[in-house]
């Protein structure tokens, strides 16, 4: 991150429960924030310094130090085997690139439009706002976004992968859970799980792209009325419900499943689905 030196304050051991600390931090810097459990909880402002308010277990130590182009903070536990929740509230400058890693510690992220790295095992990852590039990977925990972010990466083992908003270059994958996108304007966007269902409703820029691929998870893709769309879906051994046209998938390669390829509206946007045995539904948005 381009720091010379890095200097670490410790908060007493036992003594001091509480922390607050400050340290000046560019619009254009970078700062990482690590807290294995408890919450992180960050908020962009409009200011040059990084600011950080908490509460720490019983012997537990925490750890600020940077300069000017980056930073980081972390919390370091008495008891490693048995670490006690550390509750961080941090406020840094809404242009920076932040890097957030937690075991079961949520994490919680607004008005950043930076870049942001988000890695959680068994917590929850909640975004809100449009940074101009987010990626975000949990275990077994969810994924929430709200805004607008131009590059989004979601991921997540038995997680719930929510998404609210638009994106030029999006993509989300599970194994086994399930995947909901419902928004604005897409450009191209990649959903994959194993056995998770995949929800989209969305409108789709004209000369993109579009793949969504499940081994046993349903589809369910809706489109606004009247918008053109270019069809590809094959199931194995799934079923294919078309409500967009008068279109009538035909029998699978194999005696079973169902393809439909087809122009909804005149044709646009490319639009592939591939499934095992998943069922998928085409249909209009409400």
């Amino acid at each position: 991150m381009g720091v010379a030196a890095i200097l670490f304050v410790s908060a007493p051991a036992l003594a001091q429960k509480k922390i607050e600390r400050k340290l000046p931090l560019g619009m254009e810097g970078a700062i990482r924030i690590v807290n294995m459990v408890g919450s992180v909880v960050v908020h962009g402002w409009d200011k040059d310094t990084v600011m950080v308010r908490g509460t720490l277990g019983p012997g537990d130590s925490f750890f600020m130090g940077g300069g000017y182009s980056g930073a980081k903070m972390f919390v370091e536990s008495a008891n490693e085997r048995d670490p006690k929740p550390a509750r961080l509230e941090v406020w840094v400058p809404s242009r920076v690139r932040l890097w957030v890693k937690t075991a079961t510690a949520n994490i919680d992220v607004s008005g950043v439009d930076g870049g942001l790295d988000l890695y959680v095992v068994s917590g929850t990852i909640d975004v809100t706002g449009s940074p101009h590039e987010l990626n975000a990977e949990a275990i077994d925990g969810d994924i929430h976004i709200t805004g607008s972010p131009p590059w989004v990466r979601a991921k997540s083992a038995s997680g719930t992968i929510v998404f609210q908003g638009a994106s030029s270059d999006a993509a989300f994958s599970t194994v086994s859970g399930p995947i909901k996108v419902d928004g604005g304007i897409f450009e191209r966007t990649k959903i994959e799980t194993v056995t998770g269902n995949i929800s989209f409703s969305g409108s789709l820029d004209r000369s993109g792209s579009f793949d969504f691929d499940t081994h046993s998870g349903t589809v369910d893709l809706a489109i606004p009325e009247k918008m053109g769309a270019s069809f590809s879906v094959v199931t194995i051994a799934g079923s294919i419900t078309n409500n967009l046209s008068k279109n009538t998938p035909i029998p699978g390669r194999f005696g079973r499943g169902a393809e439909l390829t087809m122009d909804a509206s005149g044709g646009g946007a490319k639009i592939s689905v591939r499934t095992f045995k998943g069922s998928v539904t085409l249909r209009r948005t409400k």
